[in-house]
């Protein structure tokens, strides 16, 4: 009826053989006391006084040997009760000390971990067999048994107060430490594991409510659930019923297939006592389910799996999560919730459990991977509540697409572009200069956030700047939407507003819109130190001539242009772009011009170039200039004599340079930006690679694709210069070669979220940055692809960073209600102290100052040298 002796195998036929030889004890005895006794009546019948007083004397001493074994049995029994009172004592007081032993041990050498699960978390039930067998394998040798113990594991979910993301937290033994992370990597390859200290591993607050979980006495020998066999994971559904505050504690060690076999022995021998024909349906599949899941080859585990919880509706998020655990693992077998409103089983963070009576368990390797995984990605509890508040549900903290933890000192110098975007360490995402030296795109839909990081890159080189501006590196900004320019001025006139000191004569305010009042002067042909006409003419032409009309060879255009700008800059005179007009339609001015040229080649091509050719060769030429002449603000900038601007001086000595081109359109703005990057870059090719770093962010980048950034993408030898386009959605970049050369060459990819782009920006990123990843990124977050060389190769980092709004202040400091008039006024007060340092540096003049200057030089050259009568 009962098992008995389970070590070796006991059963109940082994009872039955005990009590077998006991009847047969007890009937020898009585046996032969009945023959001594039937001996002795014998004797006196017959009348054999001595054979009858041998037989007495035989009699009484069988009795007074059973009494004297009673008497002494009588004596030593308290003896013996005794003994076996203390051997019980020592056996415990052995148990225990060895157990505190190895608690100490396990408290002095005890790891913790922090799961972070990734966005593409799948169910792989190999996987997640490797896994338990693995674990179920991290047995010690005989000799680190003795000293340590059984190795001991804690998995915990816990949500602690004051949050609804759910962490996954492993500890473990110091000596399994390979083991584990291992494991873990090879199951969970996208998964980040993270070592934290034993204060970060998460554990309940004194009070609240929880308990244990036991076997249900009738069902304890049947299987519990087997995610192998049901393959489906329970484990979202019974984390969805955790709340703030709440803990779910599965704490285990490997042990001997014994202790699932003691378990599992009263069904067993219930079901394999009956014939099958005797038992009925319900137990004829408990036994066969009993038979296939114990086989013997499955690993076992010992057990203690508890719930606690600090919310303020602790008892309903306990029996919720109880009721969901029990409802998870029940199969056959179940499970029965202990409610312990005293005492806390994860009070205790010890690996080694204290053994207290009914609440160790013992469980087989697929019994245990029912909770013992990662939850799949594709189940809500990776995703946040749609409502919040304290009865809100927890969703699983994980990685993103792209989203991971950088090493310790990866990205940590240069320029801020963000927060780095995970689910625990939010620290700066910065850039080195050298890594900027490579240039970089940004680009987003508008509204997307492009300003945002625009701004943190900005304002980390303004606040390096405010420190020191006379060792930082500077920065210029070419604005044609005039709203990062006017951004830029209102932080610069808040931070002076309220205390902070830099040197104003190092910003520089060129407002080159059509409402300005004050011009600098852009000559296109004036000549730096150490530029020979021929390159200086190349340059210019690949400004000037950017597109192709029908019928149109680009390459001759290009060559025209050359030809005319080299024959200008060796003249004795100084000359402008109208130079070049005139020298095309005025045959007196070119003869002039050209016989001050020292170069065969042109003096060659003007001598066997008759006015027919000309006209028939410039017609395109002539169509750009005059679009140029045509807009007044350009004529005024590039028809002066001077430069004014000094790119290498502000690189040196790192000024800040703000450039208004808002209302320049199409080719006019491609020409003028075109130049003032060209002029920049021969400026920076001419410094050391150990001079101060110079940063260029040039908005609305897709509306300059020339060829000019094209040759800066694809120039080897890099200097201290970083070019940065900044646009809206990547595909209005139309130009092919383009294109490539910043697939090929560019060094940074930043993309805010986009649509009609996205599909660019994967190309560009040679799909590290997905499609999918572009067009789900929220507002203010961005997606960045960083092309290195690290060891000698080439290295890809990516990352996903989080960005601040673009605040504007007003006049008190306040940050402005973007959602009001307030943003634009506080542009316009920022735009005002740019326009009143305008006024009071040198390099502008008063309009009308430069139009009377151009004036004279048009008039002189159209009336002393009149137009022949050939000229177009």
């Amino acid at each position: 009826m009962f098992p008995w002796n389970n070590v070796p195998k006991g059963g109940e036929e082994q009872m039955r053989q005990v009590a077998k030889w006991f009847f047969y004890a007890i009937i020898g005895v009585a046996s032969v006391i009945g023959i001594l006794y039937l001996w002795k009546f014998l004797a006196e019948l017959f009348g054999e006084s001595d054979q009858a007083k041998t037989a007495g004397k035989a009699t009484n001493w069988a009795w007074d040997t059973l009494s004297s074994i009673g008497i002494w049995a009588l004596a030593v029994l308290p003896w013996l009760i005794l003994l076996v009172i203390l051997i019980v004592i020592a056996i415990l007081a052995g148990r225990w000390s060895t157990k505190s032993h190895y608690r100490s041990r396990a408290k002095r050498g005890v790891k913790y971990l922090r799961i972070l699960p990734s966005y593409d978390t799948e169910l792989d039930l190999d996987k997640i067999s490797e896994l338990t067998r693995t674990f179920g394998s991290m047995i010690r040798p005989i000799r680190m048994r003795i000293q340590y113990g059984r190795p001991w594991f804690r998995w915990r979910f816990a949500i602690p107060e004051g949050s609804n993301q759910i962490g996954i937290y492993l500890a473990y033994p110091e000596d399994k430490e390979n083991s584990v992370k291992d494991t873990l990597r090879s199951v969970y390859p996208s998964a980040e594991l993270h070592d934290i200290k034993e204060e970060e591993f998460p554990t309940p607050k004194k009070g609240g409510i929880g308990g244990h979980f036991i076997f249900k006495f009738k069902t304890k020998g049947y299987p519990l659930t087997s995610l192998l066999q049901s393959k489906q994971s329970q484990l979202g559904s019974i984390l969805n019923c955790l709340r703030s505050g709440t803990y779910l504690d599965l704490q285990f060690s490997p042990v001997s297939w014994r202790a699932v076999e003691e378990r599992s022995g009263s069904a067993r021998s219930l079901l394999t006592s009956k014939k099958n024909k005797d038992m009925g349906p319900e137990e004829r599949i408990r036994r066969a389910g009993l038979i296939q899941r114990l086989t013997g080859r499955e690993l076992s585990f010992q057990v203690r799996l508890s719930i606690w919880s600090n919310h303020e509706n602790a008892e309903a998020v306990v029996r919720s999560t109880a009721e969901s655990v029990q409802t998870a693992m029940k199969y056959d077998g179940e499970l029965r919730f202990i409610r312990q409103p005293w005492w806390n089983p994860m009070k205790d963070n010890n690996l080694v459990p204290i053994p207290w009576p009914l609440t160790l368990m013992a469980w087989t390797s697929d019994e245990i991977s029912s909770l013992f995984h990662l939850p799949p990605a594709n189940h809500y509890i990776y995703r946040p509540p749609a409502e919040d508040g304290p009865n809100a549900r927890g969703y699983v903290a994980h990685l993103q697409e792209n989203e991971r933890t950088l090493e310790p000192g990866e990205l940590t110098e240069g320029v801020k572009i963000g927060k780095l975007k995970h689910p625990f360490d939010d620290r700066e995402v910065r850039v080195n200069f050298e890594q900027l030296n490579k240039h970089f795109v940004l680009t987003g839909a508008s509204g997307m956030g492009k300003s945002s990081v625009a701004m943190d890159m900005v304002q980390s080189l303004l606040d390096e700047w405010f420190d020191n501006p006379d060792k930082s590196p500077g920065f210029t900004i070419i604005d044609p939407a005039k709203e990062l320019v006017a951004i830029i001025e209102n932080r610069l006139r808040i931070a002076e507003k309220f205390g902070v000191k830099f040197p104003r004569e190092k910003i520089h305010h060129l407002n080159l819109s059509d409402d300005t009042t004050q011009l600098p002067a852009l000559n296109m042909l004036h000549r730096p130190e150490n530029v020979t006409p021929g390159q200086m003419a190349h340059q210019l032409a690949t400004i000037l001539v950017d597109f192709e009309f029908k019928e149109e060879s680009i390459e001759r255009s290009r060559r025209l242009v050359e030809i005319a700008v080299q024959s200008l800059l060796e003249d004795e005179e100084t000359h402008t772009i109208l130079g070049i007009d005139d020298l095309f339609r005025n045959h007196q001015f070119r003869e002039k011009v050209v016989k001050n040229v020292q170069d065969p080649y042109i003096k060659r091509f003007w001598a066997n170039t008759d006015e027919q050719e000309i006209r028939r060769e410039v017609e395109p030429v002539l169509y750009r200039l005059d679009r140029i002449l045509q807009h007044s603000t350009l004529r005024r900038l590039f028809c002066q004599k001077g430069l004014s601007l000094d790119p290498q001086k502000y690189m040196d000595e790192g000024h800040i340079v703000l450039i208004d081109t808002n209302g320049i359109k199409d080719y006019n703005l491609r020409v003028l930006v075109g130049y003032l990057i060209n002029l920049y870059y021969q400026a920076a090719r001419k410094r050391s690679t150990s001079s101060k770093f110079h940063l260029m962010l040039v908005e609305e980048a897709h509306m300059i694709q020339i060829p000019l950034i094209t040759e800066i993408l694809q120039e080897d030898k890099k200097y201290p210069f970083g070019l940065g386009l900044v646009t809206r959605e990547i595909d209005h970049f139309e130009n092919h070669e383009l294109m490539q050369a910043i697939r090929s060459y560019i060094g940074m990819v930043i993309s805010c979220g986009q649509t009609e782009g996205s599909d660019e920006v994967e190309s560009l990123t040679r799909k590290y940055i997905k499609t999918s990843l572009v067009e789900s990124l929220p507002e203010r977050n961005a997606a960045v692809y960083i092309r290195s060389k690290r060891k000698g190769r080439s290295d890809v980092t990516t990352c996903v960073v989080t960005n601040e709004p673009p605040v504007v202040y007003r006049p008190d400091g306040k940050p402005a209600d973007h959602r009001t008039a307030e943003k634009d006024e506080a542009m316009n007060w920022g735009l005002e102290w740019g326009l009143n340092a305008l006024h009071h540096d040198g390099e502008t003049r008063p309009i009308e100052q430069v139009d009377k200057e151009i004036s004279d030089y048009m008039d002189r050259t159209l009336y002393e040298n009149p137009p022949s009568e050939n000229a177009n």
